[in-house]
């Protein structure tokens, strides 16, 4: 059986840059790392939840956007950092928009550092307002979301969705969200 596979969208930190901290990795994988933990550790029934994690990034060998095109038709959910307002992450973002339109089974998420900002729509493009959009910060302590668990419950809910809709026998339903 195919693994539930989520992939992640970002700006990749410019190796170039010192003291430049890459922020939006850090924010994936807080929440990977969180799912991971809420799949293994309170899951009651003892049945390994079969998951995957891929950056979106060309393969060897063949176009750059014919390579992320197929990494976001291969994802079962799409999570992309719109921190940065970089080019390569809105072209991706509408391709997945795109898929999200046509396909009822592909989950999309928006997360994005709103350091200073009060609201997380605060200076977004006004056709992504509605979507879902996690806001975080980078504190001393690491990455916080500040969407209580909202993002978290969402992965943990399509999951649990496709494996009922593929069979897989695992069954998410007995995690516990107590923090």
């Amino acid at each position: 059986m195919k693994k539930f596979t989520i992939a992640a969208a970002y700006q990749w930190p410019n190796k170039f840059e010192e003291n430049k901290s890459p922020t939006s990795e850090q924010a994936i994988k807080k929440i990977i790392d969180s799912l991971k933990n809420r799949l293994t550790k309170n899951n009651k029934n003892g049945k390994e939840i079969p998951l995957e994690f891929k950056r979106l990034r060309a393969s060897a060998g063949k176009s750059m956007l014919d390579s992320i095109i197929k990494r976001i038709d291969d994802c079962s959910s799409l999570i992309v950092d719109i921190s940065n307002k970089n080019a390569n992450v809105y072209i991706e973002l509408g391709i997945a928009i795109s898929r999200a339109r046509k396909d009822d089974s592909f989950s999309l998420y928006l997360i994005k550092e709103i350091n200073n900002t009060k609201n997380v729509a605060d200076d977004l493009p006004s056709d992504l307002q509605g979507y879902f959009i996690s806001g975080y910060t980078k504190e001393k302590n690491g990455i916080v979301y500040k969407d209580k668990n909202s993002l978290l419950m969402s992965l943990v809910s399509d999951i649990n969705d496709y494996y009922f809709v593929h069979g897989g026998g695992a069954n998410t339903d007995e995690i516990n969200f107590k923090e």
